[in-house]
């Protein structure tokens, strides 16, 4: 073994140009499998990670209109919706959480000496788990203030910015339309969100729904609700039994489709994975052509160098070399320089994605995603490309196993 590992070094080194140019093949597409791969983990998971942030079970509940049969839309009569209906819904077997989600678009807030314009929303205690509001600092509005309607509001991470700067807003007093509220509280910051049902989570203002439909709704029907149902696979069967609770109670048949509206944070996220599923079977067609590119490429090369050493396979053969030991020999051969170029291509594909992952993230951008290196599929690729080139090389090494010493010494 040890004989076959020096003569393999030394035939690398008597010929390092040649198999430096047969090895540029695979270290290519090594490379370029192993940062694309990175590239489409980091897509995935990056956007997934985003529109979870929304809240990773939420689906908003939207009214509509009831259309009688034969009378279409000049007979259409409004769904409205009411405390009942959440209550109801909290009661389902299938949702976790339910809540009212009201919303004053473009309320003039002033705060910390500054005036700003926000997207307040109505909220209940629930509202935090099903909207993944997180305080930072402070808390959330809890059922006592919802149950008595107190002017306290729960800021958005980037409102609080807005409009206290760096000092600390937990109770101090802000102002919004005309009323007086007390800040309880600051959310953790989300970043850009890939989708909104309205304004920003991190650009908003939260305060108990009871107090938005007192003093700025004046009691008006909920334009919107959202839940959570227990699992997220279990989205759609929640769903469905919302419309049909809802259905019985507003007289109308569940599968009136214009009666309500649903969003489901589920279908949205299945888009992404979607496109992930679309971009890996792409990278698997590279990855198969950049294998076949590689193969055709590492055996061409081998056998032009069966074809070259002719004289010296037939004089290792006169000299007592076995047709096994001439076929190890070369299958070695191939072996090191595929393993070499799949080590060298790997470790470039790391760098490359450690860099860009850096660049992207000192940069500071929330839509562009840094790729995500994985060491199993690194090693995957590295190793599939390794054998297809060895696969590649077996051919050539029969070729010059089957070498006649004599016409090779004749010939020469």
């Amino acid at each position: 073994m040890l004989d076959l590992l020096l003569t393999t070094a030394q035939t690398l080194r008597a010929h390092a140009f040649r198999f430096a140019l047969t090895s540029l093949g695979v270290t290519w597409g090594t490379m370029m499998l192993i940062y694309l791969t990175a590239s489409v983990t980091g897509i995935d998971r990056h956007f997934s990670r985003e529109i979870a942030e929304v809240g990773p079970r939420i689906v908003w509940l939207f009214p509509g209109v009831v259309i009688k049969d034969r009378v279409g839309e000049r007979g259409a009569r409004s769904v409205e919706l009411e405390r009942e209906d959440v209550e109801r819904i909290a009661t389902l077997r299938s949702v976790e959480h339910a809540a009212p989600n009201p919303a004053l678009w473009s309320s003039v807030v002033r705060g910390g000496g500054r005036t700003r314009l926000f997207t307040v929303y109505g909220v209940a205690a629930e509202s935090a788990a099903i909207r993944n509001l997180e305080p930072e600092r402070g808390r959330f509005p809890g059922p006592t203030d919802v149950a008595r309607g107190a002017r306290v509001a729960f800021l958005g991470h980037a409102a609080a910015r807005r409009l206290f700067g760096r000092a600390d807003p937990i109770g101090r007093t802000l102002q919004i339309e005309s009323l007086r509220f007390r800040v309880i509280g600051v959310a953790r910051a989300k970043g850009d969100q890939l989708i909104n049902m309205g304004g920003q989570d991190d650009k908003a203002i939260y305060v108990p729904h009871t107090t938005v439909q007192r003093w700025f709704r004046h009691e008006q029907p909920f334009e919107a609700l959202v839940f959570a149902p227990h699992a997220a696979e279990h989205s759609r069967e929640a769903i469905a039994q919302v419309r049909a609770l809802t259905g019985l109670h507003h007289d109308f048949a569940p599968d009136l489709e214009t009666a309500l509206s649903f969003v489901n944070i589920q279908d949205i996220l299945a888009i992404v994975k979607n496109i992930g599923r679309g971009l890996r079977v792409f990278l698997i067609a590279a990855g198969l052509v950049t294998m076949l590119v590689g193969a055709v490429g590492i055996m061409n090369i081998m056998l032009v160098v069966v074809a070259e050493r002719r004289r010296e396979i037939g004089l290792r053969q006169a000299l007592g070399a076995r047709r096994r030991d001439i076929f190890r020999q070369f299958l070695a051969e191939t072996l090191a320089v595929c393993l070499l170029s799949g080590l060298a291509g790997a470790g470039l594909g790391a760098a490359a994605v450690l860099a860009m992952a850096s660049w992207i993230r000192r940069s500071g951008s929330d839509f562009t995603s840094p790729p995500e290196l994985s060491i199993t599929t690194a090693a995957a690729v590295t190793g599939a490309l390794v054998a297809v080139g060895v696969a590649a090389g077996i051919l050539p090494a029969l070729r010059a196993a089957r070498v006649d010493p004599a016409e090779a010494l004749r010939s020469a």
